[in-house]
């Protein structure tokens, strides 16, 4: 298929819209600074996100925030640093400030005048007005996550969408979905688009745009 095939895009909000990987680690360096050697970045990322899926069966529970915070507290445990409760909240609270990377704003400005978007991410109730409006979407359109919108029959039925008109925009490692269509956006990471394990393999949100741009002149 090709990009102008499809009528809504399911993109993921961190990593792909907000650059969540530098939102946490500035959030972290009143913690990190405790500890006696220097870090790695990515190693103390990795260690980070390894504690958020370990708690992830606990959203329900715990929320977006309180999932932030006990994360927070684990990695603190880990590399031996000491953290209260008040300096996990703190740091949960963040949130709100993780910037968009460069090139999300002028993508969805002009993705949206082809496409429905809808944005996919874990977000407290306080957060979400927020987000939407730096988003320039509607509150109806940013979906949980856990929510699982390619699936839920009702949902599709009720926003006159199927599984196949819709591209999911994620950052890898993303698991094809069953129907829809796979876009991987790579960023710094670099890829090799022969290899490609998705419907579209491509480096940015501005590439985005580039491609559905020669997609229009095909």
């Amino acid at each position: 298929m090709y990009l102008t095939d499809y009528r809504a895009l399911l993109i993921d909000c961190d990593d792909v819209l907000v650059d969540r990987d530098s939102g946490i680690w500035t959030a972290l360096q009143p913690l990190l600074e405790n500890h006696s050697d220097r870090l790695d970045r990515e190693a103390v990322l990795a260690a980070f996100d390894e504690a958020v899926r370990t708690l992830y069966p606990r959203f329900a529970e715990l929320g977006f925030s309180g999932l932030l915070c006990f994360a927070h507290r684990q990695l603190a445990e880990r590399f031996g640093l000491k953290a209260s409760w008040e300096e996990g909240m703190s740091f949960a609270r963040s949130v709100g400030n993780w910037s968009l990377f460069e090139d999300a704003p002028g993508a969805m400005l002009y993705l949206r005048k082809f496409y429905r978007l809808l944005v996919c991410c874990d977000r407290d109730a306080a957060d979400r007005e927020q987000l939407c409006e730096r988003l320039g979407i509607t509150p109806e359109d940013l979906l949980s996550r856990v929510s699982n919108p390619l699936e839920d029959s009702a949902w599709l039925q009720a926003n006159k969408l199927k599984p196949e008109d819709i591209l999911q925009v994620s950052r890898p490692p993303a698991e094809p979905p069953k129907s829809a269509g796979l876009c991987l956006i790579y960023r710094d990471h670099g890829n090799d688009t022969q290899q490609c394990p998705a419907d579209f393999c491509i480096n940015s949100m501005a590439d985005l745009v580039a491609q559905h741009q020669r997609s229009l002149h095909r």
